[in-house]
């Protein structure tokens, strides 16, 4: 049975396995990673951030990264899904909806008024999970 936890430290190795089969537009430095990771770990304390792993048999089988900030034109704090990857073998499970609820419950728990997800490649999987398309986002490099 899968169980949906806040990502600790020891998870770090099966995190940045699973971030290499998420990230398309980047390449993942593992270097970076280290810096990072327990940056984010400490932020999930004051609440700005929510690192979840799914995890199977003692097995991280996927991940979902998450941030929060207080926005103006919402009238409160968004919550914006970053990163939600599942490993191959284990799609089609739920367990990437198992991630994303537990990150709505937990941005909705933390005053959120929303959860917005940028993406190109999942658009229809996020709509099959109730969300609507609001936005195209743009970026600049820095």
């Amino acid at each position: 049975m899968t169980h949906i936890r806040p990502a600790e430290h020891t998870d770090a190795d099966e995190v940045f396995a699973l971030l290499e089969l998420f990230a398309t537009s980047y390449r993942p430095s593992r270097a970076a990673f280290d810096r990072n990771y327990g940056r984010l770990l400490t932020s999930m304390a004051p609440g700005e951030t929510d690192l979840l792993v799914a995890e199977d048999n003692g097995q991280v089988v996927g991940y979902a990264l998450a941030t929060r900030f207080l926005v103006l034109y919402a009238n409160g704090s968004v919550a914006q899904l970053q990163e939600l990857v599942v490993t191959p073998p284990r799609r089609g499970a739920g367990i990437g909806r198992a991630l994303v609820g537990a990150i709505a419950d937990r941005a909705r728990a933390a005053g959120a008024v929303e959860l917005t997800v940028p993406t190109r490649r999942a658009r229809d999987y996020y709509l099959a999970l109730g969300f609507t398309e609001t936005a195209t986002y743009r970026k600049l490099e820095l």
